[in-house]
């Protein structure tokens, strides 16, 4: 049985291998090509598909930043149900990006592409523009307004062709928005007229705008202002109010703009009309908007409680877009207690952002309200503030002052305007500051000030664009105690004066008390500011008289400066020995009877409050008054305080003046008044010719030093 099974089985039962398929003993020459052609083929099909695949990869990761100069797809063109593949590489994709849909009626459109940001509208007019308007020099006269939503665009644009109506700028618009609307139509719904607006408008939007993601549309934004600031470097961007602005549009602008060092100033929400005043001012100022600190300074009269009203005026006034000032306060020994439950009540600035935020109020209060003689009373006053740093400055109040609500924008725009002009080192060194109210009388208390007219301007230009403007601005060689913002080197320098005129006078106790020509119903430190502006041919610059006015100084709150108040019986023999750097009146100073204007309201802007619809006119332009009201020549006050600085020096200074010589003078210092024995002189030089042709082509063979593409101030 064991035998039978193991027993081979029949051949037919057992494995067949005819079915196989063996190559035949002689190979044919078509079997040959065939067998070598399968394999060719499929490396050919690889190597295919990698050449297609590295295509893919840098056709995808290019960031396309231009079309070709032929035309494009506008921004509103049609989409197409699906994907259609671009003609040419460098042409702009129309439809929706792959993979995307578009909405039905009535659904929101997904942004949710995230493909890599590529721009094909903003080359060709950076391009076209770069050179012309200096786009590749760092310091130039471009200025950028960006936009994203559609309200902003309809808030900004009218300032983008106020701006460029005068000309002091080249004003540029980019659009970096969702909307798919073309510039053309968007420009159009605004009233825009490019021939009566010239400025260069950019659409600045990438491809697949209206699909992208937050992160994609905020890279665009990022990307966009790159390519802004390699071809036009601008001084300054202007968007709108963050909180009516896209999100991923603020996110981009505030960051690419810290990283460029680009300034970014944000106009508040509903207040473009009240920052009108900002399109007059040239690209060097708009550059510096964040730059210059302001710090109010105000003393408070022993049992006054004037001080209430002036702080209730600046807590009411506007300070919306801008950087609110700091508040110094010094408080007498003896304080009303209405007034000491305000100041400890009194918040400073009136949001903090940050509650852990230090406080923007400083208060410094007396020990005791010992009387004080003139030079004891200038050195405390002075002693209030000094400028940190050269963007320092300093807003002083009368405690009787009662303020506009616009008073703080007409301080940054003059500030603005005359310090940070790109042509302010040409014009404006002469100028210590600029006031704000207007006084009725000259430094003496009872002249009558005669203000100049427009006619008395060095041009004809203002009176014949506002033939129906009477008053203008003028220079004023008068301190004012009431309401003034002075320049922070200038407070330097005049802090220098003080202290050499002091300690000069201490080294001569016996020397004879020179006249007085200040009122004392003004504080003691005017008579040294005067003294300072007549030998530094210094000036105030004055508002124009207007119906309304920036600040209003009441009478009833009056308190004559205490160094002048009529000294009590037991301090009579005390004061006859003082020694006074200015003689004394017989009589007590009487109460000033100001004028008590209206103050410019709230709802008004300030650019229609000021006359020459808001424009600040250049001090050359500007009617020169002395401190005792007459008129003159700009050029004829730098010989007048020349003169009078040499007798200030003999007969204050102690200095024995040498021929052909004279003392070298420091900048921002005083000390060239003064003579403390070793003391540092110069060899004159010959005079020059400062004849009005000669200043005018020195400064104009000057001018393109300073800015190459300079143009007028607005056109006429």
């Amino acid at each position: 049985m064991l035998s039978k099974t193991m027993r081979p089985g029949d051949e037919e039962l057992g494995k067949k291998y005819d079915d196989g398929k063996f190559l035949p003993a002689r190979r044919s020459h078509w079997s040959i090509w065939n067998h070598t052609f399968r394999w060719r083929r499929r490396r050919v099909l690889l190597a295919l598909a990698g050449v297609f695949v590295v295509y893919y990869f840098f056709h995808r990761t290019a960031d396309v930043f231009e079309g070709p100069s032929e035309a494009r797809y506008p921004v509103g063109r049609p989409i197409t149900p699906t994907y259609t593949k671009p003609s040419a590489y460098s042409d702009e994709p129309t439809g929706p990006p792959p993979g995307t849909s578009i909405p039905r009626h009535g659904e929101r459109t997904q942004y949710a592409y995230d493909g890599q940001v590529r721009f094909f509208r903003l080359g060709k007019t950076l391009r076209s523009v770069a050179a012309e308007d200096a786009g590749f020099e760092m310091t130039n006269r471009n200025i950028v307004f960006a936009m994203s939503s559609l309200k902003s665009a309809s808030t900004l644009l009218p300032m983008v062709c106020e701006m460029s109506k005068w000309s002091r700028n080249h004003v540029h618009a980019a659009f970096m928005g969702r909307e798919d609307i073309p510039l053309e139509d968007l420009l159009a719904i605004n009233g825009i007229d490019k021939d009566k607006c010239p400025a260069v408008w950019h659409d600045a939007r990438p491809d697949y705008t209206e699909f992208s993601s937050d992160a994609r549309a905020e890279s665009a934004v990022n990307g966009a202002m790159a390519h802004i600031n390699t071809y036009l470097h601008p001084q300054a961007a202007i968007m709108d109010d963050s909180l009516l602005e896209n999100l991923f549009f603020v996110r981009g602008m505030r960051s690419k703009t810290t990283v460029l060092n680009i300034p970014l100033i944000e106009v508040p929400k509903d207040g473009a009309e009240d920052f009108t005043w900002s399109t007059r001012l040239d690209a060097g100022s708009l550059k510096s908007w964040h730059a210059p600190d302001i710090d109010i300074l105000i003393q408070v009269p022993p049992d006054s409680s004037s001080v209430l009203r002036l702080l209730k005026s600046i807590k009411e006034a506007d300070y919306s877009g801008l950087k609110p000032p700091r508040i110094i306060i010094e408080l007498p020994a003896e304080l009303d207690a209405s007034v000491k439950e305000h100041v400890e009540n009194f918040k400073w600035p009136l949001h903090h952002d940050n509650p852990m935020a230090a406080s923007g109020l400083t208060i410094r209060r007396r020990i005791t309200n010992h009387r004080h003689n003139q030079e004891e009373s200038a050195i405390r006053f002075l002693e209030l503030f000094y400028p940190s740093t050269r963007n320092s400055h300093v807003l002083l109040l009368s405690s009787e002052a009662q303020l506009s609500p616009q008073y703080f924008h007409f301080a940054r725009y003059a500030l603005l305007e005359y310090k940070y002009s790109t042509f302010g080192a040409f014009d404006n060194d002469k100028l210590m500051g600029v006031s704000l109210e207007l006084p009725s009388v000259l430094l003496d208390g009872k002249t009558k000030l005669d203000p100049p007219s427009i006619g008395d301007m060095h041009t004809d230009r203002h009176k014949k664009l506002y033939p129906n403007t009477k008053s203008a601005p003028f220079l004023w060689q008068a301190p004012n105690s009431h309401a003034t913002l002075f320049f922070g080197d200038k407070w330097a320098e005049l802090h220098s004066f003080l202290g050499n005129r002091v300690s000069k006078h201490q080294q001569a106790p016996k020397s004879a008390s020179r006249g007085k020509l200040v009122s004392e119903t003004l504080p003691a430190w005017t008579e040294y500011m005067l003294e300072f502006m007549r030998a530094r041919g210094y000036s105030l610059l004055y508002p124009a008289l207007m119906s309304n006015a920036l600040v209003t100084i009441h009478n009833e709150l009056y308190h004559v400066p205490e160094e002048f108040a009529p000294p009590q019986p037991k301090e009579q023999k005390a004061n006859a020995l003082l020694d006074e750097p200015f003689l004394r009146g017989d009589e007590a100073p009487h109460q000033p009877q100001n004028p008590e204007p209206t103050v410019i309201a709230g709802s008004t802007p300030l650019h229609v409050a000021l006359p020459f619809n808001g424009d600040l006119p250049e001090v050359p332009h500007l009617p020169q008054v002395l401190y005792d009201g007459q008129k003159t020549e700009l050029s004829n006050v730098f010989a007048i305080a020349k003169t009078y600085a040499d007798i200030f020096r003999v007969e204050v200074g102690g200095c024995k003046m040498r021929k052909g010589k004279h003392r070298h003078v420091v900048a921002g210092e005083a000390g060239d008044l003064f003579c403390f024995g070793e003391d540092d002189w110069e060899d004159d030089v010959p005079e020059v010719d400062l004849s009005e042709a000669v200043v005018k082509n020195l400064y104009v063979d000057a001018l393109p030093t300073v800015m190459a593409t300079a143009t007028p101030k607005f056109k006429t």
